[in-house]
């Protein structure tokens, strides 16, 4: 009888094909959807390394029982100072005809947040889910919603923005990278990394992913508010993170002190003419500075005409003084009626994005073939 009347219920399988049809003509025009992306949701929805049966995605679903509306839930296993909290991620929500259905977004919304997690969390709210969160009196969290672009090849910049919208704008790419190339020759480098030379009292190195996973599990103690990460769940989201290839090829590094300490790893996605991608990077607040430079260096060598990244709080005061732009793309809202766990949020002490929040997942920015 429910389904009859319509309204928001939980995901079921049965459900992906739809859900995934929807995805397809909300994020990525008319395009088919192909088996593996209704696999992959079945991956990323069912399979979860910390799947609760009582924190599930939601369908708004209409008189027929049609899936019309969708939110993406995906359990998280948090602690804070070392208690253990039920955790929640809200990811993509997407609503066919909008104008026959306009409240089935808050609809979805708010049964995601009287779920029974302790604390509900987005790092990928656009202006639209944004709206719907603020008219609920939760406002977004500015230190994790600092999107920043580190511009360092102006004119491939440009094309790269520009191939967003007009596919064509890419036989401008030669063109982009012969007035670069004029610039740099003319010795107007106000855009260029400064390179790393000699060593310092942090040295930066290539790791392997084997590496940089050890790294994250040990650097992740200096957060109070972080993932209960294993090996077997980190490798999960990490064998996840790196399918994505559409902003390149993954490089993984790692900081030491000059006595051979832990100090700090990184990992993002770049390519010659593309605009890089920071994923994650963690590291002891007195080396952020080191880090930032170790990051604009490292993509300007391989040939990126800018890097960008979501909000790492612990990284915002070195990027400001870097030339950084920042920009409002992706935002993140946190909400929980213990308002002791929102407190490391606010301080920027909280490891809750990128490998730990939404955006390993493939269908944030990859495409499926």
């Amino acid at each position: 009888m429910a389904e009859k009347a319509g309204g928001v219920r939980d995901l079921e399988r049965e459900d992906l094909p739809a859900v995934a049809e929807l995805f397809q003509k909300t994020f990525r025009g008319s395009q088919p959807v192909r088996p593996s992306m209704i696999q992959y949701l079945r991956e990323v929805l069912f399979d979860h390394p910390w799947y609760d049966e009582e924190i599930r995605s939601k369908v708004f679903i209409d008189k027929s029982g049609g899936v019309q509306g969708f939110i993406g839930v995906f359990p998280s296993r948090l602690e804070i100072n070392g208690r253990p909290i039920r955790a929640a991620f809200a990811g993509s929500m997407m609503v066919d005809r909008h104008e026959q259905n306009p409240l089935a977004g808050a609809r979805l919304l708010r049964a995601f947040l009287t779920g029974p997690q302790d604390i509900s969390l987005t790092e990928t709210a656009n202006a639209l889910a944004l709206g719907m969160w603020q008219k609920l009196a939760l406002p977004l969290d500015i230190a994790y919603s600092l999107n920043w672009l580190r511009i360092l090849r102006p004119a491939g910049t440009a094309v790269q923005v520009a191939e967003r919208g007009l596919k064509a704008a890419r036989f401008l790419r030669p063109v982009a990278s012969l007035s670069d190339g004029m610039i740099d020759r003319m010795g107007v480098k106000a855009f260029r990394a400064p390179p790393i030379h000699g060593a310092g009292r942090v040295n930066f190195w290539d790791a392997s992913r084997e590496d940089f996973t050890q790294a994250v599990l040990k650097l992740s103690e200096l957060f109070p508010l972080r993932p209960q990460w294993n090996r077997a769940s980190l490798d999960w989201f990490m064998d996840h993170a790196q399918e994505k290839r559409q902003f390149g090829k993954p490089s993984w590094r790692i900081a030491e002190s000059r006595s051979g300490e832990l100090v700090g790893c990184y990992v993002y996605y770049g390519r010659p003419r593309g605009i890089g991608w920071l994923l994650q990077a963690v590291c002891a607040p007195n080396i952020a500075g080191e880090m930032v430079d170790d990051l604009f260096a490292h993509a300007d060598a391989a040939g990126c005409v800018a890097i960008r990244g979501a909000g790492h709080p612990w990284l915002t005061p070195e990027l400001i003084s870097r030339k950084t732009l920042f920009y409002g793309r992706a935002f993140f809202v946190a909400h929980a009626k213990d308002k002791s766990l929102l407190e490391p949020i606010k301080a920027g002490e909280a490891l809750i994005s990128g490998l730990a929040g939404e955006n390993w997942m493939r269908l944030i920015g990859d495409d499926f073939d």
